[in-house]
């Protein structure tokens, strides 16, 4: 893996953890969320390592190159995962190692060796190296789009992955078959039960604090998740908000919040 010309900033609180091998694409295939069989060089994915019952153990970002893919994690996570995934291993043809010589890095403009976020839109490029810049939090980019993050917004078992978008981040591989957890995520998106969503939030002033209630009326829609500044993050019952953009308030404050044609809850399926 290549290191960029100019260095990018390093980004705190991530470590790396590779998984190496011949049989290292298929062993991740059946056990995490996103599809990881033709993740290409050049490319990241968010994915996950879920519960039997569906919720997120811990997130991360994917890239892969031959025969290792490597897993951009929180680093409190880092030492979790790698035991969990040399347990679900048995005899699969592959090396877990958590990698203490490389570390995270970001830029808001192409760099070689890194890949467009597609949590950010184009916004921001993530990658892998020996050495990066100057450490600099992504907490301001991700709020001001509303992607939440593990440690910040949530922890261990506390959500599943269309709470937090995994799946409208392309995270979840609807198609490549079973994984850990699948079954529970899969019969949410049949069913048309997908409600809670993360969606961002923006106040005239200080934004409240996590925990906070939203409301639209007299109703209760949901809770921050995190804020700083004016924005924040709030994991909403987007069915009880409604699908267009409209005013909510927490703690007093008026909040302009807009649901992602992308979070829009399907129609449930009709009785026949």
């Amino acid at each position: 893996m290549s290191l960029p010309d100019t260095l990018p900033h390093t980004l705190p609180g991530r470590a790396i953890v590779s998984v190496a091998g011949d049989e290292a694409r298929s062993f991740l295939q059946r056990v995490i969320t996103a599809d990881v069989s033709a993740l290409e060089a050049g490319d990241c994915r968010p994915g996950a390592l879920l519960t039997p019952q569906g919720k997120i153990l811990v997130d991360f970002l994917i890239f892969a190159e031959d025969r290792t893919v490597w897993l951009d994690v929180p680093a409190e996570a880092a030492p979790g995962l790698v035991k969990r995934l040399t347990l679900f291993k048995l005899r699969a043809q592959a090396e877990i190692v958590h990698n203490t010589d490389l570390c995270a890095v970001w830029a808001t403009t192409p760099h070689p060796g890194l890949a467009a976020d597609p949590r950010l839109e184009g916004r921001v490029y993530r990658g892998i190296a020996q050495q990066g810049g100057p450490e600099k939090s992504l907490d301001t980019l991700e709020l001001e789009a509303g992607v939440p993050a593990f440690g910040r917004d949530y922890g261990e078992a506390e959500v599943f992955p269309t709470d937090v978008n995994l799946d409208a981040y392309g995270g979840v591989g609807w198609k490549k078959g079973c994984f850990i957890g699948q079954e529970v995520v899969s019969r949410m998106k049949r069913r048309g039960t997908i409600r809670k969503r993360s969606i961002p939030a923006v106040f005239a002033s200080e934004a409240p604090p996590r925990g906070t209630a939203v409301m639209a009326g007299d109703a209760k829609v949901g809770a921050i998740s995190s804020a700083a500044g004016h924005h924040a993050i709030i994991l909403t019952r987007i069915d009880k908000l409604g699908t267009a953009t409209r005013y909510a308030e927490a703690d007093g404050q008026e909040a302009h919040i807009t649901v992602p044609q992308a979070l829009i809850p399907d129609a449930p399926p009709q009785a026949v």
